[in-house]
């Protein structure tokens, strides 16, 4: 018998999502209500009004359709999470680079991090072994739903994985990554240009308590 016989199946995305108690329907209605919301944006608000939109639109779907399966919001650092109904496990969102959904390629976050931020993931792991057996009951692990959009040609497409990000201090751009689950993009067909700049997501400096 070889030793292929012996050899640990790799999960799939869908299998790793359901280890974190989530489902590819809900980040996928998360993600269009954010897209909509995007294209609905006043073709003269302000310049990041598309990417400010389609953030609170996520937020907001992906946090109630999570809560009607027994997450928790929260909103304590004001910082748009949502907590597993029985582990120490919080799910934000963050926008990425052009590296997202892609395992082999390099992933950062599109801003720095405040305090706030950097304070949840002082409990984040720091290698890329085992997944969800390392998960200690005195720390929270903070998960992101990372997302970002292209603008090509008559289409968007949002490049997407859901990803634990290693440790990271305040005012740095997140770049080391403890895990990462790499998921399918999505695409959307489009009546009009969409404004791709501007910031999309909230961090305010208020420290971390329990």
């Amino acid at each position: 018998m070889t030793n292929a016989a012996f050899r640990k199946r790799t999960p799939t995305a869908e299998e790793q999502l359901g280890d974190l108690g989530l489902r590819l329907e809900v980040l996928d209605r998360a993600i269009a209500a954010g897209i909509d919301a995007r294209a609905a944006s006043p073709p003269f608000g302000p310049t990041n009004a598309p990417g400010l939109l389609d953030w609170i639109h996520r937020v907001g779907t992906l946090r109630q359709l999570l809560a009607e399966e027994g997450w928790q919001r929260l909103d304590h650092w004001n910082a748009g999470l949502v907590r597993h109904p029985s582990r120490p496990i919080l799910l934000g969102t963050l926008q990425g680079n052009r590296g997202t959904g892609s395992p082999d390629a390099p992933l950062r976050s599109d801003y720095a991090k405040g305090p706030a931020i950097a304070a949840m993931m002082r409990d984040n792991d720091h290698d890329q072994f085992a997944l969800f057996e390392n998960v200690r009951n005195e720390g929270f692990k903070l998960w992101f739903l990372v997302t970002y959009a292209l603008q090509l040609e008559d289409r968007l497409v949002v490049l997407r994985e859901v990803s634990q990000p290693e440790p990271t201090p305040q005012n740095q751009i997140i770049e080391r990554w403890a895990h990462r689950i790499s998921l399918p993009p999505m695409e959307f067909a489009q009546t009009r240009t969409l404004n791709m700049d501007g910031p999309e997501e909230v961090d305010f400096p208020i420290a971390l308590r329990r």
